[in-house]
């Protein structure tokens, strides 16, 4: 285990379920607590780029932990370019957490190595729970045995942050434990012309705090309440950009794995 805990896999402790509190996340949170009991063995979740997905791992991770069991969080992303010999023996934990499991879809080693991993914790009885992007019947991995793994699992969207009662549990959630204050007129310029996908909302919470962590909360000028929100509205025109960006990168992306005429498919034994 020293050469994973080398890799910093260990899980963030700012996340907890009680942020996804709001109507749009009961669905989900229901299934983690299905999780929790055993009822259900392994968890497919996908959605958009920064709607939640990490920050939901690192919530259910902690919550394992709060009950005295051992859970690991881990991002393919980081991970793809290491060696899959990371990945051994982390059927031993309780619960393994995959993040953005869609950036091993140009590997097939690392793809069989999820799928031995896979295997290893069904034997094990130990629990996983996927993040990606997309649904796994979308997933172009050239391991059909894989794919066939990842679609057994229950598989939840996540809400995309439409609903303004989501962000603003989320929002009190976090501030509440962090032990944050702000202007309400902050706040609700946050909730209103903020991004709507949270991990862009919460984003922006970590920017604008410094601005008041030195600052008498109840002395808090026009003018600190008139930068945060122009910061606000600058870090939310940036985080527009860059989804245009990512969408056109996914879509050029998707566009060239279906012109390469190279793809082959790589069975493994059941």
């Amino acid at each position: 285990m020293t050469n994973q805990l080398s890799l910093n896999l260990e899980v963030r402790r700012d996340a907890s379920l009680s942020d996804f509190s709001g109507p749009g996340w009961s669905t989900l949170i229901d299934a983690v607590r299905q999780l929790h009991v055993g009822l259900i063995g392994q968890m497919y979740i996908y959605g958009s780029a920064a709607t939640g997905k990490t920050h939901l791992l690192s919530a259910i991770c902690e919550s394992y932990m709060e009950m005295d069991k051992s859970a690991i969080c881990l991002s393919l992303k980081e991970l793809v370019n290491t060696d899959v010999g990371v990945l051994a023996s982390l059927e031993s934990f309780d619960l393994v957490a995959i993040d953005d499991l869609e950036a091993i879809r140009n590997s097939r080693v690392w793809q069989e190595a999820i799928f031995h991993l896979i295997n290893r914790s069904r034997e094990g009885q130990g629990q996983l729970i996927f993040a990606a992007k997309t649904p796994a019947t979308e997933l172009p991995f050239e391991l059909p045995d894989l794919l066939t793994r990842l679609i057994q699992s229950p598989a939840f969207r996540v809400p995309e942050g439409h609903n303004i009662a989501d962000r603003k549990a989320m929002l009190e959630s976090v501030m509440r434990r962090r032990g944050w204050q702000f202007d309400s007129r902050i706040a609700e310029h946050l909730l209103n012309e903020g991004p709507h996908r949270i991990g862009g909302m919460l984003d922006i919470l970590n920017i604008i705090q410094p601005l008041f962590s030195n600052l008498n909360r109840s002395h808090v000028s026009k003018a600190v309440i008139n930068q945060a929100i122009t910061m606000i509205d600058e870090q939310t025109l940036m985080a527009e950009l860059e989804d245009i960006h990512q969408e056109a990168h996914e879509d050029f992306l998707s566009k060239s794995e279906e012109s390469n005429p190279y793809r082959d498919n790589m069975t493994l034994n059941f």
